[in-house]
């Protein structure tokens, strides 16, 4: 089973950046961001109330654990679906450079947490991917009228940062 797993925004903290996944048939999984979250994540890393220092490097293994930690819970919601299949993460090179962090952490959130078989490629995503066309009008959607947005509450975000 393939997925494709697209940010849509210019930066995973900026208003209505969404992170999705999908694959090529009915399961669409995304998370908005929205600026309550955003300030309150933001305000805590600041304040030192995760594990990352406020450096320039620590705020990009920040937000590529944020970005993870949501891709995990996105996989939670949609688990009994895809439990024991393995599984083919396409991910598009929104963090480039940063391949192998984005690895390890979803090897730990996917794989050891959630007992997910998975291999991991990154790739330029065709704009015929669901993910790539989600991510975008889930972004645009004000109203979260489109079917498959996950909610993810603060504390659990925040248990993965700690």
């Amino acid at each position: 089973m393939e997925f494709d797993i697209d940010l849509s925004g210019e930066d995973i903290f900026s208003k209505d950046s969404t992170i999705v996944i999908a694959d090529n048939n009915d399961i669409i999984r995304g998370y908005k961001f929205n600026e309550e979250i955003i300030k309150i994540l933001i305000s805590r890393y600041k304040n030192g109330k995760y594990r990352y220092s406020n450096s320039k490097q620590q705020k990009v293994f920040f937000r590529i654990r944020t970005y993870c930690i949501i891709i995990h819970y996105l996989f939670k919601d949609i688990l009994p679906k895809i439990k024991d299949q393995k599984i083919i993460l396409n991910i598009c090179r929104d963090f480039q450079g940063h391949e192998k962090d984005i690895t390890s952490n979803l090897l730990f959130l996917l794989r050891d947490k959630l007992g997910l078989k998975i291999e991991i490629r990154y790739l330029k995503l065709s704009k015929n991917s669901n993910a790539d066309r989600y991510a975008f009008l889930m972004r645009k959607d004000d109203k979260d009228k489109i079917k498959g947005y996950v909610k993810i509450p603060i504390r659990d975000i925040e248990k993965l940062l700690k």
